[in-house]
């Protein structure tokens, strides 16, 4: 009976030290994570990817154009012509957002809807405003504003580097569908 109880709590204890010496992930393993999943993503929907905007601005069902912060984004609805001066107001609604790791492991159950009453906003030329602590707006969503106009549509991948200040700390990927530019004041 001694040996049998010696037997089991040997077992206990090495199983304690394998589960309390997981190391974390380090950044670099994590950001390779992000990556491979925003990879995983695009090939999960056929997506191309464009080296360079279109010249017409028109993109078909497909096409997103990645620019050199990172960002990939399809223009669903150029806007109305009207583009963003410095201090401008802009506000953005979108109709759902998803985590894109979960996405690629089967899950996309969980799409994450905005606030239904007040649209996010920023002013255009103010940094500080793009983010802060707890804040779910995205930087990303300034790069485009020098490609379209007020009430443009887009679908966004956001890299978690410019993403939100949530994206960022816990290296998230994220896809926006139906950004919206609502009014730029």
């Amino acid at each position: 009976m001694k040996k049998f109880i010696s037997c089991l709590i040997t077992i206990i204890v090495i199983l304690c030290v394998s589960f309390s010496c997981k190391q974390p992930k380090s950044l670099q393993e994590l950001l390779q994570e992000e990556r491979k999943a925003i990879d995983r993503f695009i090939a999960m929907n056929d997506l191309v990817i464009l080296k360079e905007y279109p010249k017409s601005g028109v993109f078909s069902e497909k096409e997103y154009y990645k620019t050199n912060e990172g960002l990939f984004f399809q223009v669903v609805d150029s806007g109305n012509g009207t583009r963003v001066k410095p201090l401008a107001d802009v506000s953005v609604r979108f109709d759902y957002c998803q985590l894109i790791k979960s996405v690629v492991k089967g899950d996309t159950t969980f799409l994450y809807p905005p606030n239904p009453y007040d649209p996010y906003s920023f002013v255009y030329g103010i940094p500080q405003t793009y983010s802060g602590y707890s804040s779910q707006i995205s930087q990303a969503w300034v790069i485009p504003l020098s490609y379209v106009g007020e009430f443009a549509v887009l679908n966004m991948i956001v890299p978690s580097s410019i993403g939100s200040s949530n994206d960022n700390l816990n290296v998230t990927p994220v896809f926006y569908r139906n950004l919206r530019y609502t009014r730029f004041n």
